[in-house]
């Protein structure tokens, strides 16, 4: 199945219909007029505490049926935030929605787990969900429909229409989501898209821990990113704080003259003339969300994702219909739900934030710790290419030889700084790194490259921590062109103590193979975290009377940490200069170890694989924000003030403190 495109033709991409009600609804499709026939498949959003109200869903499933589906299923898959709440059964998360297969009007409707039949060949090679498993249920529908409901989120500001999409995917490890849901927009877009704000849950977390206002409104399209953005403005928030939004948006990448998506209502409460949005985008009277501040916090701590998924588990509940909570997860839940319902206001949010920030702060030293000293023990990751390969002309590839010539010439005339290693020569030049490192190993060349692919080279350097390489079509004989993205621990090491990101760089390749020499030449595009300005290189095997010459030539320029921005390393030569090439002898020292290491069948990589979604949740995590809860109150609150006064062990075993 050829990917689809986002449906953006249509001159009413959405509509706002406020205070109209649940009747108002059938008007609404009828304005945006999806095209509508064969087998329906309605994606829903049945999380609890805050599933699509049933009526919402059975009036939906009335009108497809008469406007010509065949028939209707409802869809839903859980992911790891259900399970770690209690919830394994989407016939049981179904049936606490009020969905028990039939509307009110007779129309029957099946619910299906779409987690139960996938696809994995649907998703290209330079897509995240490549080799994953994509619903056929929904892939295949005749009509596409996602059903969201109008939440505030702490960590996203907002969910709609976005969050339930997720589900047509399976949850892919070590990947951001906004990757996923940017990925499924491509592949398998609804041609419908519904948003329940009757009754919006608003407050801190409305999709949480909900305070349901009383609207009347729903959000009606064909275009998802425009009601998504119509919600949020509904909300009071901004579009883009939720990560799925800003992720979807950035893939489809029109920029702020696109009237279509940009611009909702006119700010008076009028239609819109520019976004293809009718009806007021205005703030619903009384909606009210997460304070800025304490969703910063909340943002801080899912750089993790573990923690990200015990901030989620640990928000109200227990759900109905929930099993028992882990007894750690309870009392993590009594301290933390607290402080989060309190977080509308600055003062809230000061309370949350602390708490928060306690467990970022310890993560964010653990994550440095293993950085420099247990990368064993860091994630990998997961990324789509991040680019189209094919939108780029043949002489991006082709060309990267003649692009490289300056360098090479440059890198010829050099010799090693005096004192410095043999094997390593550099200078500066505008500021970026140009340099050459070599090591000649003691082994048969044609060995040595029938057993490490210099097309690969790149994922075999030092501290990778995961990527995608795609081969592009075209290039001439003895050549093959390649597009990749690779992400690397921050360079130095040391820079993670600081907040240093992740190296993080999409390229343009292009592989040479002769009977004397196999070369990889590659060039930055862009970086996607802004980690890099330039990463361009080349790596090559040739043949040596030792046995195979490793040469490593490259241009580089990395970003230094906001927390370093006052810091001008080039006037400090004696400083700068031995940084600079001590960390060049390392990381290069441990590349060319990994391509002995790949020769030799040693295994090399660091890191260890990404949590599976479907792991329970780590006590550890729970523990860590548990203390830091603890910590917070008991230093700022009397004692009978406290929540609670037991420590629970990983047994369930109650530790009652003394008195202080």
């Amino acid at each position: 199945m050829a990917p689809a495109r986002v449906p953006s033709g249509n001159p009413v991409a959405g509509t706002v219909v406020a205070g109209g009600g649940l009747a108002s609804l059938a008007a609404a499709v009828a304005q945006v007029a999806p095209a509508v026939g064969g087998h329906a498949v309605v994606l829903t959003r049945l999380s609890q505490p805050t599933p699509v109200a049933s009526a919402v869903v059975h009036e939906l499933v009335d009108l497809l049926v008469e406007r010509g589906a065949g028939d209707v299923t409802i869809g839903f898959r859980l992911r790891a935030h259900d399970r770690d709440r209690g919830h394994d059964s989407v016939v049981e998360l179904a049936r606490l929605a009020g969905l028990g297969g039939r509307t009110p009007r007779g129309h029957p409707y099946d619910v299906v787990d779409l987690a139960i039949d996938g696809d994995h060949t649907l998703a290209p090679p330079a897509s995240v969900l490549h080799g994953c498993a994509v619903s056929t249920v929904w892939a295949g529908a005749g009509t596409r429909v996602l059903l969201g409901r109008a939440v505030t989120d702490l960590l996203d500001g907002y969910a709609a229409a976005l969050d339930p999409l997720l589900r047509a995917g399976e949850e892919v490890a070590g990947a951001a989501p906004a990757d996923v849901v940017a990925d499924l927009l491509d592949l398998v877009p609804p041609q419908l898209v519904v948003v329940d704000a009757l009754e919006a849950a608003v407050g801190p977390d409305g999709g949480r821990l909900p305070r349901l206002l009383d609207t009347g409104a729903l959000v009606v399209g064909t275009d998802v990113l425009a009601v998504d953005g119509a919600v949020a403005g509904l909300l009071g928030q901004d579009r883009s704080s939720s990560r799925l939004f800003a992720g979807a948006l950035a893939r489809r990448g029109t920029g702020p003259g696109d009237g279509r998506v940009h611009g909702f209502g006119d700010g008076r409460g009028g239609p819109s003339t520019r976004s293809g949005v009718r009806g007021a985008v205005v703030p619903f009277a009384g909606t009210h969300g997460p304070h800025p501040a304490a969703r910063a916090a909340a943002v801080r701590l899912a750089a993790d994702p573990e923690l990200e998924r015990v901030l989620s588990a640990s928000i109200g509940g227990p759900d109905p219909g929930a099993a028992p909570a882990d007894p750690v997860l309870a009392v993590v839940r009594a301290v933390l739900t607290p402080l989060v319902e309190a977080a509308a206001d600055g003062v809230g949010a000061f309370a949350l934030s602390g708490v928060v920030d306690a467990v970022a702060a310890t993560a964010h030293g653990v994550r440095a710790w293993q950085t420099g000293l247990d990368k064993s023990a860091v994630p990998r990751r997961v990324v789509p290419l991040g680019f189209d390969p094919g939108s780029l002309d043949g002489s991006a590839y082709d060309g990267l030889p003649e692009f490289f010539a300056e360098f090479d010439a440059l890198v010829g005339a050099m010799t090693p700084p005096a004192g410095g290693d043999e094997a390593l020569r550099w200078r500066v030049v505008d500021g970026a790194t140009v340099f050459e490192t070599t090591r000649d190993l003691p082994a048969d060349f044609d060995a040595f490259v029938a057993r490490v692919d210099v097309a690969a080279g790149i994922s075999l350097m030092a501290d990778y921590l995961g990527g995608r390489r795609v081969t592009v079509p075209g290039g001439a004989p003895g050549t093959t062109r390649q597009a990749e993205r690779n992400l690397y621990l921050p360079q130095p090491n040391y820079l993670a103590l600081w907040g240093g990101e992740p190296i993080d760089v999409c390229k343009v390749e292009l592989v040479e193979r002769g009977p004397e020499e196999h070369r990889l030449t590659w060039r930055t595009l862009h970086s996607p975290n802004g980690s890099a300005v330039f990463d361009d290189g080349s790596l090559t095997f040739s043949r040596s009377a030792r046995g195979t010459l490793v040469r490593v030539r490259g241009r580089q320029l990395f970003s230094l940490p906001p927390s370093w921005a006052g810091i001008d390393l080039a006037a400090l030569p004696e400083l700068r200069e031995p940084l600079l090439e001590e960390a060049y002898r390392r990381f290069f020292t441990t590349t060319f170890d990994n391509l002995e290491a790949c020769f030799e069948g040693r295994e090399f990589r660091i890191g260890r694989p990404p949590t599976s979604p479907t792991d329970p949740l780590l006590t550890r995590s729970l523990e860590l924000l548990l203390g830091a809860a603890r910590s917070w109150v008991d230093d700022r609150a009397p004692e009978a003030a406290r929540p609670d006064s037991a420590d629970v062990d990983l047994h369930g075993f109650h530790h009652v403190r003394g008195s202080r």
